[in-house]
């Protein structure tokens, strides 16, 4: 079977210093008894201990896990077995006890979520409790209607100059995380010359979700259902595995993204089928140290079966069974150009007018870096021209967008990332293999 390379290895990494640790990790007398079967891969790796740690990671995901104390997730341990299994030092072997335990319980777990052994519910107590949280919801959206009022007569000058713990007080109100960006966009207001746009875009969207959900009985069904999720009306995962839309295809991973504060780990991956055309989101959470349920692995495409929570656009999806083992991600999927690629954005807001950023791919597009330009004319910032003569700027960090020339080396690029209704923010770039598609 095929294996992680080095670099899908690294990419599994939640964090720089961590892919750095690993690599001086990844030596065989640094582990011994060292094997793999056609699921897991296993070893038992020197710490600073007198007895070393039993590490394994699972060949479908780079799932892992490892008996030392570090709390990232994966370990360098479970790193470093990954990069020597690239490098091809670990033999084929049979799976000690202690991994077959492990393997044994994850297959265990994961089928559990689509299961209740609880009493059925009340169906009039259950008629009551919704009743009871649209009330609450009412109520609420009437408040921050009366607070967006407020705000318009006090003018944006004003609303940038109050302190954070205004803003902090109304958000703590509301379920939609809308009202803290506004703080955040308030305070940036000496950074960025675009934030009286960007806050009146976000009040905007405050009042739209307020209107529309007075109006929710006379929405399209999937435009009701994104404002319920907007608002704060939960699926749980598993009510989507029970009876979420499945979709089965060949997944592109087109973005990779992991962020932890201490308190919160997340993973964020846009997913491209490759059949179907489908662009979904698969996001992970885990709070208190505990272990992120691993995506695809980043930088291929993989065989899999997603359910789609309902409401969420692009969908929201759990992988629900994970098929052949991944293999190389290839020439990025994308459109032709612009125009297309925003047209797929427009669809999606079209159903779901809140949604901050939208997956956008486009393929053959020109790298043009920032011109300065004279003192008395402005700023061109850096922009990414398509094949038809459009261009769009592109924001993110300074690194990324000179990484990105430096890929480019003035030749066309595919790139995949987002789209935040101002610009484009890059996360995957590969050199064009459909230059004057």
């Amino acid at each position: 079977m095929q294996f992680l390379s080095r670099e899908q290895v690294l990419g599994l990494a939640p964090d720089p210093a961590a892919a750095k640790v690993a690599q001086g990790q990844a030596s065989p007398t640094m582990c011994t008894g060292l094997g793999h079967d056609e699921v897991a891969v296993w070893g038992e790796c020197q710490g600073s201990g007198s007895s070393p740690y039993r590490c394994q990671a699972a060949l479908a995901d780079g799932a892992a896990r490892c008996s030392c104390p570090s709390r990232k997730f994966p370990c360098k341990h479970a790193l470093g077995l990954l990069l020597l299994l690239a490098d091809g030092a670990v033999p084929a072997g049979t799976c000690p006890d202690w991994v077959t335990e492990w393997v044994a319980a994850r297959a265990a777990t994961r089928p559990a979520a689509t299961s209740s052994e609880s009493e059925p519910a009340n169906p009039a107590a259950q008629q009551r409790r919704a009743a009871s949280r649209e009330r609450r919801v009412d109520d609420g959206a009437a408040e921050l209607l009366r607070w967006l009022h407020d705000l318009a007569r006090g003018g944006l000058a004003a609303a940038q100059a109050q302190p954070w713990t205004w803003w902090d007080r109304v958000a703590r109100r509301m379920v939609d995380a809308q009202a803290r960006r506004l703080a955040e966009l308030a305070a940036a207001g000496g950074q960025r010359s675009d934030w009286p746009d960007r806050m009146l875009d976000q009040i905007g969207a405050l009042y739209l979700m307020c209107e529309a959900w007075k109006r929710r009985d006379d929405l399209p069904a999937a435009t009701a259902a994104a404002v319920r999720v907007r608002i704060g009306f939960i699926t749980t995962s598993a009510e989507v595995l029970a009876s979420g839309e499945r979709v089965t295809d060949c997944w592109a991973v087109l973005s990779n993204r992991r962020a932890d504060d201490g308190q919160l780990a997340s993973l964020q991956q846009r997913l491209y089928g490759e059949r179907t055309g489908a662009v979904v989101t698969y996001l992970a959470f885990a709070a208190g140290g505990q272990q992120l349920e691993p995506g695809l692995p980043p930088g291929t495409r993989s065989e899999a079966t997603v359910a789609l929570y309902p409401g969420t656009v692009p969908a929201r999806v759990l992988i629900a069974d994970r098929g052949t083992g991944p293999e190389p991600l290839g020439p990025l999927p994308g459109a032709a150009c612009w125009d297309e690629a925003l047209a797929a954005v427009a669809a999606n807001l079209s159903v779901d007018p809140w949604a901050d950023v939208l997956p956008v791919a486009v393929r053959g597009v020109t790298v043009i870096p920032a011109d300065r330009g004279a003192a008395s004319s402005p700023v061109r910032p850096w922009q990414l021209r398509d094949t038809a003569g459009r261009t769009v700027p592109v924001a993110g960090p300074p690194q990324v967008r000179w990484r990105l020339l430096s890929l480019s080396a003035g030749n066309p690029v595919d790139v995949a990332g987002e789209w935040d209704g101002f610009s484009f923010i890059p996360q995957a770039a590969g050199v064009a293999a459909h230059s004057g598609s």
